[in-house]
C-alpha cells in the first residue's frame, strides 16, 4: 500500500503498549483508526488523546469470535471499509508448562493466537469482497523464533501467529488478492503485558532500558512495513542472530546450547 491518507485501520489491543504506538502512527500517517481494547476507561482516554476526528474506540475481547465479528460490523457500518487490520492484542501468563493451569493456557491461546484468527476471519472476507488493496498486520514477538522459559503458552501462541501469517500471505497471493501481510516480531518495549486491565497506571520511566524500543518507534516501523509490503518485521534487528543460531541448531539436530 503506497498511500494511507484517509484510509481506515483497525488496531486491537490499542489502549496501551505496541498497539497504542501503532494506532498513533497510523493516525499520524493520515488514516482513520478504530482502536479496540478490553479496557474501556483507558481506551476512551487514548482515543481522545489521538483525536476523535481521527480515531474511534470499540471495546472488544478478541478471544470472543462474536465480539470480533461485532467489531468488524461496527467498523464497516461507520466507515464503509477497512484497509489495514492490525491484530495486536496480547496477554501473558508465567509458569512452567506442566504447572500452569489449563485456564491460563486457554486464556493466552484465546487472545494471542485465536484472537488473530478471529480478526482474519471477521475482516479478510470483507476486505476481499471490496477488491481493493489492503494489508493485515499480525503482531507476534521474538518469542515466535526464540522461545524463552517460563512463558510456554506465550511462546506457543506467537509461534502460531508466525505460521498463521505466513500461511495467510501465501494463500492471499495464490488467490491473486491485493492484500499484503506483515508479521511483527518485537523485542523489548515498554508495555502493560502481563498486567490486568484493572491495575493502575504507573508513571512512564524517565528513559528506556538499553534494549528497549519506544512504542511510537515500533508504530513508525509498522507504517513503513505496510507501505513497503514487508512480510517480516524485526523491530530489533540486532537480535536476528539469535534466531539464526536457533534454526542452525534445529537443522543440525543439536540440543539447545
Amino acid at each position: 500500500m503506497l498511500e494511507l491518507t484517509d484510509r481506515v485501520a483497525v488496531v486491537t489491543g490499542a489502549a496501551s503498549g505496541i498497539g497504542l504506538g501503532i494506532a498513533r502512527a497510523f493516525a499520524g500517517a493520515g488514516m482513520k483508526v478504530v482502536m479496540s481494547d478490553v479496557d474501556r476507561k483507558r481506551l476512551d482516554r487514548e482515543v481522545a488523546a489521538v483525536g476523535e476526528d481521527r480515531a474511534a474506540g470499540v471495546v472488544c475481547d478478541v478471544a470472543d469470535p462474536d465480539a470480533v465479528e461485532g467489531l468488524a460490523a461496527q467498523t464497516y457500518q461507520r466507515f464503509g471499509s477497512v484497509d489495514v487490520l492490525c491484530n495486536n492484542a496480547g496477554i501473558v501468563r508465567g509458569g512452567t508448562v506442566w504447572e500452569l493451569p489449563l485456564a491460563d493456557w486457554d486464556a493466552v491461546l484465546g487472545v494471542n493466537l485465536r484472537g488473530v484468527l478471529h480478526g482474519i476471519r471477521a475482516f479478510v472476507p470483507r476486505m476481499l469482497a471490496a477488491g481493493t488493496e489492503g494489508h493485515v498486520v499480525n503482531v507476534a514477538s521474538m518469542a515466535a523464533v526464540v522461545p524463552v522459559p517460563g512463558v510456554g503458552p506465550y511462546n506457543v501462541a506467537k509461534h502460531g501467529v508466525l505460521a498463521l501469517s505466513e500461511t495467510l500471505s501465501m494463500e492471499l497471493s495464490a488467490a491473486g488478492a491485493p492484500i499484503g501481510v506483515t508479521v511483527v516480531m518485537p523485542g523489548r518495549v515498554p508495555s502493560r503485558l502481563g498486567r490486568s486491565p484493572e491495575s493502575p497506571d504507573e508513571p512512564a520511566p524517565a528513559s528506556l532500558q538499553p534494549d528497549e524500543l519506544a512504542v511510537d518507534e515500533v508504530g513508525r516501523m509498522v507504517v513503513d512495513a505496510v507501505v513497503g509490503n514487508q512480510l517480516f518485521l524485526f523491530t530489533h534487528p540486532e537480535r536476528i542472530a539469535e534466531a539464526q543460531r536457533r534454526f542452525a541448531r534445529i537443522t543440525a539436530q543439536q540440543p539447545d546450547a
